[in-house]
């Protein structure tokens, strides 16, 4: 990774630890009848509603770029901590210093001259399957919430001049996320949101926001 790549993956990796400790800071600052394992179940999980969004990621390795998601909102697991599975999608050019490292790289391999190879632009397409746990307060129609998450993902690399070669390949990864973000009831089905999200997982580590709706079936 470029010095630019190292300094978001250093930052999504501090987000995130800064992030869970503010949520545990919260909820252990919540009454202690609040804290009791008993109302931390099952009982009140169910679909609440269902949301699609634009996301801006700004990811290592890639130029910054803007896709699509989805997410569900399945209840809550104990006092104000809800349980948001999400879907995303994007694609991105991968970084031009990038794609010359790796044609330097393949030059010294294959013995070659230097300048011989070029793979001229490479995209890279992001699948991201994942689930939040977020602590969600309410201040009349005000939501602000701040969680953390375990994500799922598929990238795969794509290029005129890589095509059925091994860099033409999917690579399937892990991670974890940091959110934090506000969400606004505008009626009592219609919710909008904003939120930042910082990722760290291998060869995709970003820095992101999303903006979105959410119909809600009920309270």
């Amino acid at each position: 990774m470029g010095g630019m790549g190292g300094v978001v993956d250093r930052f999504a990796r501090g987000s995130i630890v800064a992030g869970v400790a503010l949520a545990m800071s919260v909820m252990a600052a919540r009454p202690a009848d609040a804290q009791n394992l008993e109302q931390y179940d099952y009982s009140n999980l169910g679909l609440r509603g269902i949301g699609a969004e634009l996301v801006y990621v700004d990811a290592t390795q890639n130029e910054a770029t803007v896709g699509f998601g989805a997410k569900l909102d399945l209840g809550f697991l104990g006092p104000g901590l809800r349980v948001v599975p999400r879907f995303a999608y994007w694609k991105a050019d991968v970084d031009a210093s990038r794609v010359s490292d790796l044609e330097t790289q393949l030059e010294a391999v294959s013995e070659l001259e230097p300048g011989s190879i070029n793979l001229g632009q490479i995209q890279r397409s992001a699948y991201v399957l994942g689930a939040d746990f977020e602590y969600i307060a309410s201040v009349s129609r005000l939501k602000p919430y701040i969680g953390a998450g375990l994500d799922f993902y598929a990238l795969n690399d794509d290029g005129a001049a890589i095509t059925g070669t091994f860099l033409d390949d999917l690579v399937i990864t892990a991670g974890v996320s940091g959110v934090a973000g506000l969400q606004v009831e505008l009626t009592p089905n219609w919710n909008a949101y904003g939120e930042f999200r910082a990722t760290a997982v291998t060869d995709a580590s970003s820095l992101g926001a999303a903006f979105g709706l959410f119909y809600m079936f009920g309270p």
